[in-house]
């Protein structure tokens, strides 16, 4: 009976906790965080639902390279993880940002640094 009711309190503990990340709305992962050119990179992105999402925007930069992706979302009913694929990346030093934006603007961001090294032989 003892096993019996601390599981139940586990299961309510679990669907009662706040999530784990802290009530983030945007959480972005890049990899890898040094990759040898012509690099492929990955930004996968993670979104609380909300019905104020509106457009996910994606900006890779360097000094010598710019890149940007907008994701239009549907509020509460987007796709909760994201992915993006840069491919071809040459050699440099990348900031790599999400942006969420709402109606009345950007409501979450996050960055990150990605360094692309140069592969033997590759020259760009």
């Amino acid at each position: 009976m003892k096993q019996l009711s601390t599981v139940a309190l586990l299961g309510v503990l679990v669907l009662t906790a706040p999530h784990l990340s802290g009530g983030q709305r945007l959480a972005m992962r890049v990899s890898p965080a040094v990759a040898l050119a012509p690099a492929l990179v990955t930004v996968r992105t993670t979104i609380e639902p909300s019905d104020d999402n509106r457009m996910l925007s994606i900006v890779v930069d360097s000094p010598t390279y710019h890149r940007s992706s907008e994701i239009p979302l549907d509020g509460k009913n987007s796709q909760r993880v994201n992915v993006v694929e840069l491919r071809g990346l040459p050699t440099g030093l990348y900031e790599v940002r999400a942006v969420l934006v709402g109606p009345g603007g950007p409501i979450a961001n996050s960055m990150q640094l990605v360094k692309v090294e140069p592969a033997a032989g590759y020259s760009r």
